[in-house]
């Protein structure tokens, strides 16, 4: 599992996987082009599934479907890889980060790694996600109150 902060002024996609992988996308604030930036550059390194949470994870669940269409229809030469790419939104940071760890899947490619993108620019930070993660592995599960 890796944790990466989204900044436009360092080399970020130097920290994700090429193949295999799951993208949870932490959504806060409203920025369509730094989301279609982290969209566009998880598809060029072959994800397999984009999970996005947050306050704008409707947004970014539209905006990664409708890019995943867009390189479909073969306009353009732009990359999609040979694998479906299922994208998933959720509103609850725990509910969310739990589905994209323990129960999402993708039946034509395993998925062997977890990143999360922080896209917020707030204070969500990898030690809470690392505490929350311990959380689920001492038997934690999320309920939807």
């Amino acid at each position: 599992m890796r944790f990466v902060e989204f900044n436009t002024s360092t080399n970020w996609t130097g920290n994700l996987p090429t193949d295999n992988w799951l993208a949870i996308i932490l959504t806060k604030a409203k920025n369509k082009n730094y989301f279609d930036e982290i969209i566009r550059k998880s598809i060029d390194r072959n994800v397999s599934f984009i999970c996005s949470i947050g306050e704008q994870q409707e947004l970014v669940h539209e905006l990664a479907d409708e890019e995943i269409a867009y390189r479909d229809v073969d306009i353009e030469p732009l990359h999609l890889p040979e694998h479906k790419i299922i994208t998933t939104g959720h509103a609850d940071l725990e509910e969310g980060i739990w589905f994209g760890i323990y129960t999402a899947s993708n039946d034509e490619c395993d998925i062997e790694e977890v990143v999360i993108i922080n896209a917020t620019n707030d204070a969500i930070n990898g030690q809470e996600i690392t505490d929350l993660i311990t959380k689920f592995q001492q038997g934690y599960i999320p309920t939807n109150d």
